[in-house]
């Protein structure tokens, strides 16, 4: 078997989990090329309608205990069977046209890591648009390479990868946290040889207002906060234990994924209304124990060059404040 789309499932309509499944559903590729995993997540109401609705043997449902998106993701690495793995969210959908033109990909060119594009959808009709397929891709000797030269996506839905990666590296998902993906991601892409990118729009991002990725609650906000700071140490973690095994691509992308994060980390109080002082604080007594701060001098993009010069200072604290708004942008 070829892919296994994995799909965590908590407490969702029913039409927007179908709409999930029809996607994948009018794919042009046998059956028996691809299943369906689909896990519950202690929903209040497992969603067993889905055995009904489509009698196929590639679909299956697994109930699970409440653990959280990453929970149930692992859970679908452990039940999955085909060579490569598509995470799917329950409310968002494939193009069919342009993820067969992916496989394709898969088929013949055999890569451990395949990187699509997506697109942010604020209603179904956005959905309906046609989307042009381009036969161009760019291949990476590995996923390092790749990294230590681009921002990785915290999304694990915009990649295809060899289900081998996740079970020979023994890669899972952080469980009863948010930004569990980004340290899946970074392993995934750091073991991970042959990259094709490609940049067809393969997947629609369906932004609801009470997803988990556009909650604003204050509480909520509070403890996306911590579970950042608990993201990097958990890869500062992974830098320390791969040290002595790392090829220098490999650290060089851990590096600059570092770097990226603490950046991030920093809008991210910004965006919460944290004072210049208190961010000044927070740089000193929390991310300069764990040799983040002050930001490594790198050129990897302009912005990242003006944000470093300006973070590293009090000074320059105090005019990214001035800058940056009190509320994050609503976007992935």
């Amino acid at each position: 078997m070829l892919l296994s789309f994995v799909i965590p499932h908590y407490n969702l309509q029913r039409e927007l989990l179908q709409r999930c499944i029809d996607s994948i559903a009018t794919l042009s590729m046998p059956a028996s090329d691809y299943e369906i995993v689909i896990v519950d997540d202690g929903s209040d109401t497992p969603p067993q309608w889905v055995s009904q609705a489509f009698p196929q043997t590639n679909i299956k449902v697994i109930e699970a205990g409440h653990g959280g998106p990453g929970a149930a993701r692992n859970r679908g690495i452990e039940e999955a069977e085909g060579e490569y793995i598509q995470f799917i969210d329950a409310d968002d959908s494939i193009i069919p046209e342009v993820f067969s033109h992916c496989t394709e990909l898969l088929e013949s060119l055999r890569p451990d890591i395949l990187q699509h594009g997506y697109r942010v959808c604020n209603s179904s009709e956005q959905m309906l648009q046609k989307t042009a397929i381009r036969r161009k891709y760019r291949t990476y000797a590995t996923g390092a390479e790749y990294v230590s030269h681009n921002n990785l996506s915290g999304s694990p839905c915009v990649y295809i990868f060899k289900r081998e990666l996740a079970t020979k590296f023994n890669i899972r998902f952080a469980e009863n946290v948010m930004h569990e993906d980004e340290d899946f991601n970074i392993k995934i892409y750091h073991y991970g040889n042959k990259l094709i990118l490609c940049n067809n729009i393969a997947y629609n991002y369906y932004q609801r207002e009470n997803s988990i990725t556009v909650n604003r609650d204050s509480l909520h906000e509070i403890q996306r906060i911590s579970d950042l700071f608990k993201l990097l140490q958990r890869v500062v973690d992974f830098r320390f234990a791969q040290q002595e095994v790392c090829t220098l691509q490999q650290r060089a992308a851990l590096n600059r994924k570092l770097a990226m994060l603490t950046v991030d980390t920093l809008i991210n109080l910004f965006y919460n209304g944290e004072c210049a002082g208190l961010i000044s604080h927070t740089c000193r007594t929390e991310l300069r124990p764990l040799g983040l701060y002050p930001l490594p001098t790198a050129h990897y993009s302009l912005k990242y060059t003006v944000f470093r010069i300006l973070a590293n200072s009090n000074i320059g604290i105090k005019i990214l404040r001035r800058m940056l708004p009190m509320q994050k942008p609503q976007k992935r």
